[in-house]
C-alpha cells in the first residue's frame, strides 16, 4: 500500500542530533534500512528565494522536500505492513541547525511529501531526514538517516553584457545565465556625472536588445536594478591639412587649407588658421569651408613664425591639427642681408651663394634641413613653395 501525507512546519526544533556538515563526508542521497531491508530517500530541490509561505505572520521561502521509503524482500512477516515515520530538518555549512523541522508519519511505503517554510537567507544548506519503522504495536522496528544538499538563491541574478558595432549599441540580458525575453530595458544617456533614460526596448528571443547611438554620447542598459557596463561611441575621425600657401600683394600670404571627414569634404564648418609664439598656438583668423572642405584667409604675419590649420571639432566630429608651416615676414627685407644668402637648421650660414658653389637639396644633410632662405632671389633656388625655407 503506498500513500502520500502532506507534512506542515512545527515550532518546535528537532531533537535528532545533527552532523557536523563539512567535517566528515556527507552521506549518500539514498540510506539503507538494515533490519528489516530496504532503503530510504531524501530529495531537496534547489529553490529561489520568493515570499511565498508564511511563518510566524512573517513571509518566507518555501522549501519542498520528499521523502520515499521502500521496503525489502528480507522483512518477515513479523514486520509485515510496518509503518514509517520521519522528520527533516535543516542545517548549515557549520553544522548548526538554523531552521524549524517539519514531520511525518502514518504511511507504510512510498513517497511523502512535505514544504518547509524558511527564513533563511540566501546560501548553500543540508537537509537530513531521520526516518523510523514501527510493528503494529508501535514499537520501533529501524531507522535510516539520509541527507541532500541544496541552496537558496536570490529570487533574480540580472547580467546585462553591453558592446558597440559601429554606431549600434547593444546589450543582453540574462538572469541566471538564461536570457531575459521580452522584457522593457531602458536605454540610458551620460550628461556631466548623471544618466538619463532616453529609450526603452524590448528583448528579443534570446535577451537582445539595441538601438543606434549619437556619436560622442555615452551609454549604458538598465534593468532589474542592475546595469550593464559604459558603451561610448566615438566621433568620426577628422582631418584639417595645409593645401596651399601663395604670396599675396607685397606683405600678405594667401593660406588655403582643406577639412575632410571619413575621407570626404567636409561642408559648411569652421577652420582656424594659428600662430605658435613662443611654444603656444592662437587663432589668427579663420573661414568657414565650402562644399569642396576647403577655404583660405589673408594673412600677414608681423614676425616670421610657424602656422597651422586647426579643427575644432563638434558633436559628432573629433578636432584636428594641420602639420605645422613656417611662413616669413614679408616686405621688410633687403634683396640681400649683408651678403647671408642662407641659414642651415643646424645654425651655418652660407654667403655669396651663386651658380658656381650651387647645391641642391638632395646634397644638403638632413641635420642642415629645412634652410632659412636670407636672400630673396634664393641663388640656389632651394624654396619652391615660397614660404622663406627649402628643403622642408
Amino acid at each position: 500500500m503506498t500513500r502520500a501525507f502532506a507534512a506542515t512546519a512545527v515550532a518546535s526544533l528537532a531533537v535528532a542530533v545533527a552532523p557536523v556538515i563539512g567535517a566528515q563526508p556527507a552521506q549518500a542521497d539514498t540510506a539503507p534500512l538494515p533490519y528489516i531491508g530496504g532503503s530510504a530517500t531524501l530529495t531537496v530541490n534547489d529553490v529561489t528565494k520568493a515570499q511565498n509561505c508564511d511563518l510566524y505572520g512573517v513571509k518566507g521561502t518555501n522549501i519542498p522536500v520528499s521523502v520515499d521509503v521502500s521496503f525489502g524482500e528480507n522483512y518477515s512477516d513479523e514486520f509485515t505492513n510496518p509503518t514509517v515515520s520521519w522528520e527533516v530538518t535543516v542545517f548549515d555549512s557549520d553544522g548548526e541547525d538554523v531552521t524549524n523541522y517539519i514531520e511525518g508519519g502514518g504511511f507504510s511505503e512510498g513517497a511523502a511529501d512535505g514544504n518547509l517554510c524558511s527564513l533563511l537567507p540566501v546560501g548553500s544548506y543540508r537537509a537530513v531526514a531521520y526516518v523510523f519503522t514501527s510493528d503494529a504495536e508501535g514499537t520501533y522496528t529501524d531507522a535510516a538517516e539520509v541527507t541532500d544538499a541544496f541552496t537558496i538563491r536570490a529570487a533574480h541574478s540580472y547580467t546585462l553584457s553591453a558592446s558597440r558595432s559601429g554606431t549600434t549599441i547593444k546589450a543582453q540580458v540574462k538572469d541566471y545565465g538564461k536570457p531575459v525575453v521580452g522584457k522593457s530595458v531602458a536605454i540610458q544617456r551620460k550628461s556631466g556625472g548623471s544618466w538619463s533614460t532616453v529609450a526603452h526596448r524590448t528583448t528579443s528571443s534570446t535577451g537582445w536588445v539595441s538601438a543606434t547611438g549619437v556619436r560622442g554620447a555615452t551609454y549604458r542598459f538598465a534593468y532589474g536594478g542592475k546595469y550593464s557596463s559604459a558603451v561610448y561611441v566615438p566621433k568620426i575621425t577628422t582631418s584639417v591639412v595645409k593645401v596651399s600657401v601663395s604670396k599675396y600683394g607685397s606683405k600678405s600670404y594667401r593660406v588655403v587649407g582643406k577639412l575632410t571627414a571619413g575621407g570626404n569634404a567636409l561642408k559648411g564648418k569652421r577652420i582656424y588658421l594659428q600662430k605658435q609664439v613662443s611654444g603656444s598656438w592662437s587663432s589668427v583668423t579663420s573661414c568657414v569651408t565650402n562644399r569642396y572642405g576647403k577655404c583660405s584667409v589673408i594673412t600677414t604675419p608681423a614676425a616670421s613664425r610657424y602656422y597651422r590649420w586647426k579643427f575644432r571639432g563638434d558633436a559628432t566630429r573629433k578636432a584636428d591639427v594641420s602639420a605645422s608651416f613656417y611662413l616669413r615676414k614679408r616686405g621688410s627685407t633687403s634683396t640681400t642681408t649683408s651678403g647671408l644668402d642662407y641659414t642651415y637648421a643646424n645654425g651655418a650660414t652660407v654667403y655669396n651663394a651663386t651658380s658656381a658653389n650651387d647645391l641642391d637639396c638632395g646634397q644638403i644633410p638632413a641635420y642642415k634641413k629645412p634652410v632659412r632662405i636670407n636672400n630673396s632671389s634664393d641663388p640656389w633656388g632651394l624654396d619652391r613653395d615660397n614660404d622663406g625655407y627649402g628643403c622642408e
